[in-house]
């Protein structure tokens, strides 16, 4: 196996674990709560640009900052409903 494989192949094992961390964190009480509230604070399911009747409140900037948070979330969600294989 060259190096370029053997990286590869650590890089999948180290996300599939990370991705057991994350599913076993959010099967927890505490996880769902933490989700519950990230959801929340990171405009999963609502939209993350301000009203286009106020636009002095709203700029480029604090868009690309509540994207930025609402990607986060879903890099999180990604990891808990990442499958390992076709059988998950």
């Amino acid at each position: 196996m060259i190096e370029a494989d053997k990286t590869k192949a650590e890089n999948e094992r180290k996300n599939i674990e990370l991705a057991r961390c994350f599913k076993r964190m959010a099967k927890t009480d505490d996880g769902k709560k933490i989700m519950k509230d990230l959801e929340w604070m990171c405009c999963h399911k609502r939209t993350s640009i301000g009203p286009a009747n106020d636009p002095e409140r709203w700029n480029t900037n604090q868009c690309f900052y509540h994207e930025g948070m609402r990607n986060v979330y879903l890099y999180i969600l990604g990891k808990i409903n990442r499958k390992e294989n076709e059988n998950d």
